[in-house]
């Protein structure tokens, strides 16, 4: 059983639906995530950024997976783990949020803005360490604060 982010009880979530995902897999990703930005910003290589840009517009705004989420799943298999569903929208939500931040990221290196692409960097890194290691999804908190209830106000 899994409650979802308007902590309406859903029994015997489907993993092949687009509703949800593996809480494993994200929290791989991730790391993933944080290990890439951490190399873009040290490197100054705008175009790993700009992967990264693209790998959230993948998770965000598509129903494929992205490269690194197929990394991560592909991770777990071995592993062993016993998949955790979660409720899917706001990590796409938190994905797009993602999206933004990779692209500024790439934008300030491309333009040599080094100390604005790591402060931007930073706070992506900081919010990709707290999913990786603490299941803690700060763009999760902003669809559910936000986005669900005007949502739900408007019936759509």
């Amino acid at each position: 059983m899994l409650t979802n982010s308007m902590g309406i009880l859903v029994k015997n979530p489907d993993m092949s639906s687009k509703l949800h995902t593996d809480e494993n897999t994200v929290r791989i990703t991730a790391a993933q995530i944080v290990l890439l930005a951490v190399i873009a910003l040290w490197t100054q290589w705008p175009a790993l950024a700009a992967f990264l840009a693209v790998d959230f517009a993948i998770r965000a705004f598509s129903l494929y997976p992205s490269p690194l989420a197929l990394l991560s799943k592909s991770v777990v298999k071995p592993l062993k783990l016993e998949p955790h569903p979660i409720f899917a929208p706001p990590k796409k939500f938190a994905a797009g949020i993602g999206f933004v931040f990779s692209l500024v990221i790439t934008l300030l290196l491309y333009f040599k803005l080094i100390t604005a692409a790591y402060l931007v960097g930073g706070i992506l890194i900081f919010c990709a360490v707290l999913e990786s290691v603490f299941k803690i999804c700060l763009g999760c908190y902003v669809y559910n604060w936000i986005v669900a209830p005007v949502v739900n106000r408007t019936g759509k």
